[in-house]
């Protein structure tokens, strides 16, 4: 096919085709639909604005088809990131042991934990999900130990007295 004369019938062409190709990237997903159509645009720009390569035969083929293996590729690196995490979490040794007069579930547990001050719940978090030793976390805060260990302690008497 030919090439672009000027910026403007690429723009043309990327007016036209974003809505469309946002509707099918969205077939998918809706997270991460937008990104994968910036992708599709944005390389068919750098391929092909100014002239520097001639167009494909049918360009909005063409950026379905960068969507699509974009979606595929976003699909695959979001499965195997949560199949390692899954991993991961079986290998980890529970740091609490369920007992069966425990009534407490997650969604509770959740809310409460949003209850807490961010400080508190920021600690909590880094240190028991992300297990952060104090000292990391102090780091990561740019506070000292004692008080990253003091709101720890703090959030969790919080969250004890909420589950009481």
């Amino acid at each position: 096919m030919s090439r672009f004369s000027d910026d403007n019938e690429l723009k043309n062409l990327v007016e036209a085709a974003f809505a469309p190709l946002l509707l099918y990237a969205r077939q998918w997903n809706e997270e991460g639909a937008e990104d994968a159509v910036q992708t599709a645009l944005l390389k068919f720009y750098q391929e092909f604005a100014g002239g520097r390569k001639t167009l494909p035969e049918n360009p909005i083929g063409w950026l379905f088809r960068v969507v699509r293996n974009e979606r595929n590729h976003r699909f695959r690196k979001e499965k195997t990131r949560r199949e390692h995490n899954r991993q991961y979490a079986e290998m980890r040794v529970p740091w609490f042991v369920p007992s069966p007069e425990m009534t407490l579930d997650a969604a509770t547990a959740a809310e409460n934990l949003r209850q807490l001050p961010m400080e508190n719940r920021e600690v909590i978090v880094a240190k028991i999900w992300g297990d952060l030793s104090f000292a990391e976390i102090a780091e990561l805060l740019g506070a000292s130990r004692s008080t990253v260990h003091r709101r720890y302690v703090e959030g969790l008497a919080e969250l004890k007295n909420m589950v009481r």
